[in-house]
């Protein structure tokens, strides 16, 4: 009879085993990851506590224990065989869920408009301080979740379960987006283009400061009505531009407009396909680093900051010390956000080493508190990634986990925040030499980039 009791799991067990011995972890997340195989293990959960059940109502109905003992086992039962099935099945939901809500199940139709019903006419300067916004119904503020649905139809073609094209590399643009109550608008504060070697697994990480000008724009109606064909503006207010000032400039409509603007305007300045697109509200960096236990980070210089406008108690006095800290997502969204006592080219280093230290600590704690993890994800990310590219993604990424990624930001005075000819073509030039041909097998290690000083490669 214990044998007829433990021969189900002992069976998952010894399979999941096998498969790990087989193909490591990555081969078991790609599974886990795969679309219908969360619903297949969370009916196996109830199929495997169903079968416990009825083995120990068989073994108590021969047993003849005294009622006493029979409620001992009933009680126990409950506590140490349905409780973890529930505890299992609420994870498996959950995750099933963060993953539907984050990435897309289908691929909509791109939008055939470009000329949304807003118009651009007498639009307040951005200096004017409008009431409610036309995105209003989309941005209400501060930490209430308003990325638009991954259901939006959006004006370029969405990645299919291959995400890459023909060219070898994965750019996947991330964007940090900051919608605090303080703003009538969305700001596109963090601008970061990673790039992944498909064959290799290296890593390349580009960031772009909030603070750029003259950035050239994408061929179509907004270059056309510049002068320079540039962005005069700061780059971080591409988005509102072309989701609330100019929106007759721009193709999509509403926020899916302003992310379009951005992606194009990047890709643009790169000369790099742009392959997918990751937006986080920064509002949930607070609640992400919070459901993985807080983040650990070396901070290399001290931050103090008379004047932080800290999204929970306003403006406060922050001070981080230098060494080994512990940061939880208050504390971890200022270490990436403040830019008082140094810069915004300081903030923008800040932001990759945070980044990469989530990466390194997200693991499979993760996935065992999925329901916080998937409670504090929920409407803060956007991605244009369908469900069914995740395989792929999590067999690339396996890769890259441990490659040496190589940070590039493009600050002064290698790279003077107003654009010109030279300053681009420099640009473009760090971007496409960033992976440097694999010599022959030799033992010495490849050399550091020597684009200029701000390129620091940093091992991940």
């Amino acid at each position: 009879r214990a044998a007829l009791f433990a021969a189900p799991a002992l069976a998952i067990i010894g399979a999941t085993l096998v498969l790990l011995l087989l193909g490591g972890t990555t081969q078991l997340l790609i599974i886990l990851v795969t679309p219908g195989a969360l619903l297949l293990l969370g009916v196996l959960n109830l199929l495997l506590v169903a079968w416990r059940i009825g083995v120990l109502a068989h073994l108590l109905r021969g047993a003849r224990l005294p009622r006493r003992d029979r409620v001992l086992v009933a009680a126990a039962t409950l506590l140490l065989v349905v409780a973890p099935h529930i505890t299992v099945g609420r994870s498996l939901t959950a995750f099933d869920e963060l993953l539907n809500e984050t990435f897309a199940e289908t691929s909509p139709t791109p939008s055939a408009s470009s000329d949304p019903p807003a118009s651009s006419a007498g639009s307040p300067s951005p200096d004017a301080s409008p009431g409610v916004s036309p995105e209003a119904s989309v941005l209400r503020g501060s930490g209430s979740g308003t990325l638009p649905s991954l259901t939006a139809a959006t004006p370029w073609t969405r990645p299919g379960e291959i995400p890459w094209g023909d060219d070898g590399k994965f750019d996947l643009l991330l964007l940090g987006s900051d919608a605090g109550s303080d703003r009538w608008s969305r700001r596109m504060d963090v601008m970061l283009l990673v790039e992944v070697d498909v064959a290799t697994g290296r890593v390349a990480m580009f960031g772009f400061p909030r603070n750029m000008m003259n950035v050239p724009l994408p061929p179509g109606p907004a270059r056309n009505a510049s002068p320079c064909g540039c962005f005069q503006k700061l780059l971080n207010a591409v988005y509102t531009d072309a989701a609330y000032f100019y929106p007759k400039l721009w193709p999509g409509e509403g926020s899916i407009s302003g992310i379009a603007a951005v992606r194009a305007t990047i890709s643009e300045l790169t000369q790099r396909p742009i392959d997918a697109v990751l937006v986080a509200d920064l509002w949930g960096v607070i609640k992400v680093v919070d459901a993985m236990g807080g983040v650990d980070m070396n901070v290399t210089e001290s931050i103090y900051d008379k004047h932080y406008p800290d999204p929970v108690l306003g403006s406060i006095q922050l001070r981080i010390d230098t060494g080994q800290q512990h940061l939880n997502g208050r504390l971890a969204l200022a270490y990436a956000r403040s830019r008082h006592q140094d810069s915004d080219y300081g903030r923008m280093r800040r932001q990759q080493a945070l980044l990469l230290a989530i990466r390194d600590q997200l693991g499979a704690a993760t996935i065992l508190n999925a329901p916080a993890f998937a409670a504090a994800a929920k409407g803060y990310v956007w991605t244009d990634l369908p469900r069914s590219s995740l395989p792929n993604l999590v067999d690339l990424f396996s890769r890259a986990a441990t490659a040496r990624v190589r940070l590039y930001r493009f600050a002064p005075g290698a790279y003077p925040a107003y654009l010109n000819a030279a300053t681009i073509a420099k640009i473009r030039g760090a971007i496409a030499n960033a992976f440097p041909a694999v010599p022959s097998p030799s033992p010495s290690p490849s050399a550091s980039p020597s684009m200029s000083p701000d390129v620091s490669p940093s091992m991940a």
